[in-house]
């Protein structure tokens, strides 16, 4: 439960997905004071289907905040398989009207250029799920 308020770092939570809602209150705060920054709120699949991240989203779709809903994908959340514990399985596609994107994160290049993209993406047109 890292956290770093000088290199821009919230993490420190313990709660499961309650680090998704506080992204998205940076993201309104980077645009209500007019920054170019995103924020990338990380959660894994165990995280997935708490209500929290989905108030998050209602928010960041409305306002258009400058955010990226990271899901990282261990096939396992608390030591039970995806299959059993989700209907949806592919969490990119959890946004509705928020686009998502799928990418396999191992291609440390390919990553690097996906969030190049994906910041710009976000900074003209609101939030992105990965």
């Amino acid at each position: 439960h890292f956290y770093h308020k000088e290199n821009n770092f919230y993490g420190g939570n313990g709660i499961v997905g309650a680090q998704v809602p506080v992204g998205a209150g940076l993201a309104f705060a980077q645009k209500y004071k007019g920054q170019k920054n995103i924020t990338v709120a990380s959660y894994g699949d165990g995280a997935a289907n708490q209500g929290q991240i989905y108030e998050a989203l209602n928010m960041a779709g409305l306002w258009k905040l400058p955010m990226i809903f990271l899901c990282e994908n261990n096939r396992y959340g608390m030591g039970t398989s995806v299959e059993r514990a989700s209907f949806n399985t592919k969490f990119y596609t959890r946004g509705e009207n928020i686009p998502g994107i799928y990418s396999h994160g191992a291609n440390v290049f390919l990553v690097r250029e996906l969030f190049k993209w994906a910041k710009n993406y976000c900074l003209e047109n609101g939030p992105l799920f990965m």
